[in-house]
């Protein structure tokens, strides 16, 4: 199931931050601040499994690279 829009780590980072500055204002009511939180939760979440992705893919191309490496292969 496609998503309705793809996000982007730093659309969600940015997004994050703006998340934080309104919460950090308090100058929005509970029920809002109650959202903010919710939705600033899901966007972290959002880039630390973006980011654990990252990592993973680097690990695998670093690994292959080293194993070509060590067989004398370019």
């Amino acid at each position: 199931m496609a998503r309705k829009a793809e996000k982007n780590f730093e659309k969600a980072i940015s997004e994050l931050e703006e998340s934080v500055k309104r919460l950090e204002n308090g100058e929005i009511t509970l029920e809002e601040s109650i959202a903010e939180y919710k939705k600033g939760m899901d966007l972290a979440a959002y880039c630390m499994d973006v980011l654990k992705k990252a990592e993973q893919e680097i690990y695998v191309y670093e690994e292959a690279h080293y194993k070509k490496l060590e067989e004398g292969e370019d």
